[in-house]
């Protein structure tokens, strides 16, 4: 790696060729996984928090193809710092317009942030943020990601931090879903992320990981579907969730809920532990 190459890199911006067009079937097949209570969805409005699953690809990998990530500068940056494992530890999402069925999204992305390499619990490493703006074919724009991410090179791990007992937090409201390999797979498969983390067992077990993990998008459904849930009559505009822990198969999910005038923080927890947090805000 050079640091001309790194720069060039960093100053790039790449436009995604127009996603699939949105249509019925594939809104369907997600909300039968994560639900309808959505209020925007009036007419031919699909529910905002899913229009990142038309920017990716359609069909999973046929056997023996890597799995695209979607995200081009992340991938080439892997590939750049030779860390051949990345994984989301954060994701950010805000959300400007409305998607319906027939649209076209058109998407640009760049390297948001770069940090320095590290020790990490899975071996050395480097973390950074790829932000993903999202319009219309027609100029509306959609929305803004920022996927946090954690690049490494699995090999002799950096010490974890000591585990500290958390206090029980306070919910006002709690609700519990189980977490089986096949949900994972079916989560996954409705975002179109085919990552094999979320799909395989050994490809999980080849990035370090004990089993395959519920990913990113199916996280933000459903924390954000709970907190939805409790306020059917607000859009949401704007969603946070930092990842602490994987979700892997046989959990029981304790989903967590405390309430402010805009927004909701939901808490998943395993065996008493916080595994995920998003913040929620609802439109004023």
């Amino acid at each position: 790696m050079t640091d001309d190459a790194l720069g060039q890199l960093l100053e790039r911006r790449v436009t995604r060729d127009p996603s699939s067009v949105v249509t019925q079937d594939v809104v369907d097949a997600w909300t039968a996984v994560f639900g309808t209570e959505w209020p925007e969805c009036v007419g031919d409005v699909v529910p905002s928090i899913m229009y990142t699953t038309f920017a990716r690809s359609l069909y999973a990998p046929v056997p023996g193809e890597a799995a695209p990530t979607g995200v081009a500068l992340h991938d080439e940056l892997k590939n750049l710092l030779e860390l051949p494992v990345a994984i989301a530890v954060g994701y950010e999402l805000k959300l400007t317009g409305m998607v319906r069925i027939g649209d076209q999204l058109l998407s640009e992305e760049r390297i948001a942030e770069l940090g320095s390499e590290r020790s990490t619990k899975f071996g050395p490493g480097r973390d950074w943020v790829i932000e993903v703006t999202s319009s219309t074919t027609a100029g509306e724009l959609v929305g803004v990601e920022r996927f946090r991410m954690l690049g490494y090179r699995p090999g002799e791990p950096g010490a974890a931090p000591p585990r500290t007992p958390q206090e029980p937090a306070i919910f006002a409201w709690t609700e519990d879903f189980t977490v089986s390999t096949e949900s994972i797979r079916s989560g996954a498969e409705a975002n179109h992320v085919w990552a094999g983390a979320h799909h395989h067992t050994e490809a999980a077990q080849k990035a370090g990981l004990a089993d395959i993990i519920l990913d990113t998008s199916s996280q933000v459904a459903r924390l954000a579907g709970a907190a939805q849930r409790r306020r059917p009559n607000d859009r949401i505009v704007e969603i946070d969730l930092a990842m602490k822990r994987s979700i892997l198969p046989g959990a029981t999910v304790t989903l967590g809920g405390i309430e402010d005038e805009h927004t909701t923080t939901v808490s998943a927890v395993v065996d008493g532990r916080e595994t995920s947090r998003v913040t929620v805000t609802f439109a004023g």
